[in-house]
């Protein structure tokens, strides 16, 4: 998105610059303070907020809709893995990474 709005600004700036001169920018700024009303109007303040806070409150927002046939209070009852799973995930995929490894130089050594 952010390309094609490079691409269409550095499209129209020329005829825009040629049409209103010095005051070039007013269309830009326009665009900047409608999307700081946007954020200011329609989306949750988080400071000071938990991630957990955040979470119930968006499932809470958006209970009973669908997005691609995808359960939001069952994702958000899952429970995250704690630190011990993921130090031994993590252990796991060395393991495999490693095994891959040798396996591979034994294949390329013959």
């Amino acid at each position: 998105l952010n390309w094609a709005c490079n691409f269409f600004v550095g499209l129209f700036f020329p005829y825009i610059n040629k049409s209103l001169g010095a005051y070039s920018f007013g269309p830009f700024a326009i665009v900047l303070l409608l999307t700081f009303m946007f954020a200011w109007i329609y989306l949750p303040e988080t400071q000071g907020t938990t991630p957990a806070e955040l979470q119930a409150e968006m499932v809470k927002k958006n209970a009973g809709r669908s997005y691609h046939n995808m359960d939001i209070e069952a994702m958000a009852s899952h429970v995250p893995p704690t630190q011990d799973e993921w130090v031994e995930a993590l252990a796991a995929l060395e393991d495999e990474k490693v095994g891959l490894n040798i396996s591979q130089s034994l294949s390329s050594n013959k």
